[in-house]
């Protein structure tokens, strides 16, 4: 009898801690395998299983955003408060260095995901990263006045 393209929960009694967990048979490439997980009679997709990993990727790629903005907030602050003494201008370079570290690392976390990713992304730190366009703009228009 062939097994369907599905997951199945077979729950079973650990001796220990009386709590139930589960043997999940993941169908990949024509085998099925194990993988052990505390759940009990939970029911998921592969492609739903697919997406919950990349999810925590993406969580873990906006951290490393919301950390870089906040360098470069601060690289921006320390510019701006540096203005008219003789660290002006490696501070704001900087600044400058710190933005375009942030903003890189943003272009590349949208380019690796799906449409509905992006929009939820985008949803998260999208206004962080207008700000931080904004304040470079100002800093760089003020030194042209």
């Amino acid at each position: 009898m062939a097994k369907p393209n599905a997951l199945f929960l077979i729950p079973r009694q650990q001796p220990m801690t009386h709590m139930h967990s589960a043997v999940v048979l993941v169908r990949a490439k024509q085998q099925w395998q194990p993988c052990n997980q505390q759940q009990s009679r939970t029911f998921v997709s592969p492609s739903r299983a697919m997406f919950a990993a990349n999810s925590a990727d993406i969580d873990k790629g906006v951290q490393n955003i919301t950390d870089l903005f906040m360098v470069a907030r601060d690289e921006l602050e320390y510019a701006e408060e540096a203005r008219g003494s003789v660290y002006y201008n490696d501070d704001k370079e900087t600044a400058k260095e710190a933005v375009q570290e942030c903003l890189d690392s943003y272009d590349q976390l949208l380019k690796d995901l799906d449409d509905a990713q992006k929009l939820d992304v985008q949803r998260k730190i999208g206004l962080k990263i207008m700000e931080l366009k904004s304040q470079l703009d100002a800093l760089n228009s003020e030194e042209l006045e």
